[in-house]
């Protein structure tokens, strides 16, 4: 039996199987499109949620670019707070970038530091020297005496220590001897006295002596006190001697107390010289008698007498 089937019937066939196949073709294209639709707009629905970098991967393109130039800034919002996807990305938002870069704070230089200024002082004034006032001489063949006169000009300090050195010179300005002693104080504003003898052979002639100052130390003190010397008086011999009587004004003794004597004519010193005074008592009076190296007359004498003040 011979079974006859036409074209017709074969080629209807294939039709049908084509049609069949290009629709599930389609099908299987659709079924796919929406998968890749669905996963791509629920990035969270495939990503780890614990995995902060499984987000940022999302992103490509320009996105990944400024996410990685520019740093995350975040800006307190008023509103409602921005969706997830905002913030999974990393992108700052357009206003908290354009504040940022207009903000002159974060662009601005630091302030220079002020430099230190250290605290001024007043300078220390400086003292006042000593200063001569007078200076002379006395000369017999038995030997010399000189005698000078210094005053403070510091209102308010004592000066204490002062070096001096005298040298003696003939009329050819030839050095004959010298004396160097110290002067122990010299009150504020005030005047002291000093007078030596001096040992010099008797061929020799003084014509004039000069008078060296060193400066000594100055220390805070009101004046010295002074003690008054009445009847001052010179009285020829071999040698002549400055006589007086000292006045001890205090309610204590006093002991052991220096006195500086000069002799004066018209001309000036002709001659000086100091004693110890052993003892004055309280309230009373003491004499006084200095010899002077002098083969001139004094017209008058001047006395030194003072209390030295405490160190």
């Amino acid at each position: 039996m011979q079974i006859h089937i036409s074209w017709k019937t074969v080629l209807a066939v294939m039709l049908v199987v084509i049609a069949i196949g290009l629709m599930l073709r389609t099908t299987s294209l659709f079924l796919t499109a929406d998968n890749q639709v669905a996963t791509a707009a629920s990035p969270l629905a495939s990503a780890p949620a614990t995995s902060p970098l499984a987000d940022t991967a999302i992103v490509s393109g320009p996105i990944a670019t400024a996410a990685t130039e520019a740093p995350r800034v975040e800006t307190p919002t008023l509103g409602p707070e921005a969706p997830p996807s905002s913030t999974a990305t990393g992108i700052a938002s357009p206003t908290s970038t354009t504040a940022a870069t207009a903000s002159p704070e974060a662009t601005a230089p630091p302030a220079s530091p002020t430099p230190f200024q250290p605290p001024t002082r007043e300078p220390t004034p400086v003292p006042e020297p000593i200063v001569i006032i007078a200076q002379g001489f006395g000369q017999r063949p038995s030997g010399a005496s000189y005698a000078f006169v210094v005053n403070n000009p510091n209102p308010n300090l004592l000066a204490q220590n002062i070096r001096y050195q005298v040298a003696a010179y003939d009329a050819a300005g030839i050095v004959l001897t010298t004396d160097t002693d110290t002067i122990a104080q010299v009150g504020p504003g005030q005047q002291m006295g000093v007078g030596k003898e001096l040992t010099l052979a008797s061929n020799l002639v003084i014509t004039r002596i000069d008078v060296l100052i060193r400066p000594g130390q100055f220390v805070q003190s009101p004046p010295l006190q002074m003690l008054a010397v009445s009847n001052p008086a010179f009285v020829n011999g071999d040698p002549p001697n400055m006589t007086g009587i000292i006045t001890n004004p205090f309610d204590r003794d006093l002991a052991d107390l220096n006195v500086v004597g000069i002799a004066y004519d018209a001309s000036g010193i002709i001659g000086g010289g100091s004693a110890l005074l052993p003892f004055a008592p309280a309230g009373g009076q003491a004499p006084i008698s200095i010899p002077v190296v002098t083969d001139l007359q004094a017209t008058r004498v001047e006395f030194f007498a003072s209390l030295n003040a405490s160190p």
